[in-house]
């Protein structure tokens, strides 16, 4: 029977081995991995991604995240390719194959028909000297280290290895492509990935539904004004129109436990120079900005003058989640 101790000693020992794996992975680099990274960001075409078993696991992951940072990627299963699928090569695209031996016999047909339509080839690979090498135009060698299993055999420190080579050459070329957040947020337009990238501009509340009054107006006037907006707050602006203060819920709580007259003007009791937001300010970026500032809303301001209003409760319902503010 196994104790507590030596079930945590096993998961040490695999996460150890792991992370000593990827350690030499970066010892790895070298002019290879250069020519690798810009004959992606040159591809015309697209990269094929073929690979089986675990390898074939981390090929789909490897396709599945150059597509969704701008590069055009798929996976084809080796046997498929052998069964018909070789028509989606084409000698403008990129073949990327994974085998941590470089002899699986599955990826022979697609690596030889590559090779004689004069298609591109990367191999990742602990064995740069084996038969399918031979087809390689660039070969990627990851470490040739026993795998972290107790038998020596689960694919566990190459698939890691073939999984953090994959994500370095991902953000590497995708750095070179400038792909920005503007970009990634149309390729994530759905969940949180997504939400966290949508601007200000697309969500604000604006037009009539901005709680705003003149410089001249009561603190009467504030009250009505943030009664028929419900959102705790009135901005203040000048005869030009542009946001000059803001006049809260907690300023008017303040007025009346010092008996002010509702009839005195709410610019000797706003806070002038308020916090304002760019409309091209993300989700994300909101979401920072309300925890280090600790306010319920800000008035999004473009030209002095303010354009909307965004309120802490949104951010909810844009994401689906409230977990995406806590």
């Amino acid at each position: 029977m196994f104790s507590y101790e030596s079930i945590r000693e096993q998961l040490k020992s695999v996460i150890e081995k792991e992370i000593s794996a990827v350690s030499k992975l970066c010892e790895t680099i070298d002019e290879s991995w250069l020519k690798a990274v810009l004959m992606i960001r040159d591809c015309k075409g697209k990269l094929v991604v073929s690979g089986i078993g675990k390898s074939g696991n981390i090929g789909q992951k490897i396709a599945a995240s150059f597509t969704s940072t701008g590069m055009p990627a798929i996976f084809v299963h080796p046997t498929e390719a052998s069964h018909g699928d070789l028509g989606l090569l084409d000698n403008r695209d990129i073949l990327f194959a994974l085998s941590a031996s470089g002899q699986t016999t599955e990826l022979l047909d697609i690596m030889q028909y590559a090779f004689q339509q004069r298609i591109s080839i990367i191999l990742v690979t602990k064995n740069p000297t084996s038969s399918l090498a031979h087809f390689a135009n660039i070969i990627l060698q990851i470490p040739n280290i026993p795998e972290a299993c107790p038998n020596g055999l689960a694919p566990t420190t190459s698939t890691t290895c073939q999984l953090v080579l994959g994500d370095a050459l991902v953000v590497t070329v995708m750095a070179l492509r400038g792909f920005s957040a503007e970009n990634f947020q149309q390729f994530h337009p759905g969940g949180n990935l997504g939400a966290l990238l949508i601007p200000v501009k697309n969500f604000m509340y604006k037009d009539d539904r901005i709680p705003l009054i003149g410089l001249g107006a009561s603190i009467k006037e504030a009250i009505i004004e943030m009664n028929s907006k419900s959102l705790g707050c009135v901005g203040i602006v000048n005869q030009r129109n542009q946001y000059v203060g803001i006049f809260t819920d907690g300023d008017l709580r303040r007025s009346l436990e010092a008996q002010v007259s509702l009839e005195e003007p709410v610019s000797q009791y706003m806070t002038p120079s308020p916090l304002r937001i760019s409309p091209e300010m993300t989700v994300s970026e909101l979401i920072n900005f309300f925890k280090e500032k600790t306010v319920p809303n800000v008035f999004v301001v473009e030209k002095k003058m303010p354009i909307g209003i965004v309120h802490v409760n949104q951010l909810a319902s844009i994401s689906g989640s409230s977990d995406i503010i806590n």
